[in-house]
């Protein structure tokens, strides 16, 4: 199989088991579908989908936004986690242990991170230009930086810094391929869902937030599922065992 063919094999793969994870790994799910769906519960009792101006008033309101910061650690909690179930499924692991996740490496990369974001952090007198350079270089400098923390979360030991900067390009565009254009698709749905609610009567409402909470989960499973699928490439994804239905 050719090399483009062999990635679009993968991608395809990539979102296939993306669906499947509701069905094997349901719980890594609802730590952000439940907090998603808890707060359209609270925005629908605040009236927040009676009009375009109630939207725009209520968007920033204190109870809307205490469920939306659990719903913001809920998702990278449901990536995390659904990432891991790949990982184990394929070593025959409990989906849920941590057991087999390389801190090492993880650490090594959060560090890359954290290093790569201070120059932005420290106000430097650059002109607008030069900023936006060196931005967009220290962007580029960490993206090795996340495929590090991706090799320790899925337990990969031997993938160390130096092999994050010359192997882990490739790994990187391999999981921004895999992850980004389902989570655009998914992202626009998502708001389109709360246009949609706008001014409908109640059972519409919340039967589009229903919906909702769903489209937010399958984003977490395609950011999960990307991150193992892009990590090991097309060619270490396993229809008949780590795809199995």
């Amino acid at each position: 199989m050719s090399g483009l063919g062999s990635e679009l094999r993968g991608f395809g793969l990539s979102l296939r088991d993306a669906l499947r994870v509701f069905r094997l790994a349901p719980l890594a799910l609802l730590l952000v579908m439940v907090p998603e769906f808890v707060q359209h519960v609270a925005e629908i009792g605040l009236g927040m989908f009676a009009s375009d101006e109630a939207f725009r008033t209520l968007a920033q309101d204190p109870t809307r936004w205490a469920y939306g910061t659990a719903k913001l650690v809920g998702l990278p909690l449901a990536v995390l986690f659904t990432a891991r179930v790949w990982a184990n499924r394929a070593l025959g692991r409990p989906g849920w242990s941590l057991a087999g996740v390389a801190w090492r490496p993880l650490a090594l990369g959060l560090i890359v991170l954290v290093v790569c974001s201070l120059p932005g952090s420290m106000g430097l007198g650059f002109a607008p230009a030069a900023r936006l350079v060196l931005g967009f270089g220290l962007t580029l400098l960490s993206l090795p930086g996340v495929v590090l923390m991706i090799a320790g979360i899925l337990g990969d030991r031997a993938f160390g810094l130096r092999d994050a900067y010359v192997r882990g390009w490739s790994k990187a565009l391999r999981i921004a391929l895999y992850i980004a254009p389902p989570w655009l698709f998914l992202q626009l749905l998502h708001e389109a869902n709360h246009t949609a609610a706008l001014g409908q009567p109640d059972a519409l409402v919340w039967g589009l937030m229903a919906f909702d909470t769903l489209v937010v989960g399958l984003m977490a499973a395609v950011a999960g599922t990307g991150a193992h699928h892009g990590f090991i490439g097309p060619r270490g994804i396993n229809p008949e065992e780590v795809s199995a239905s």
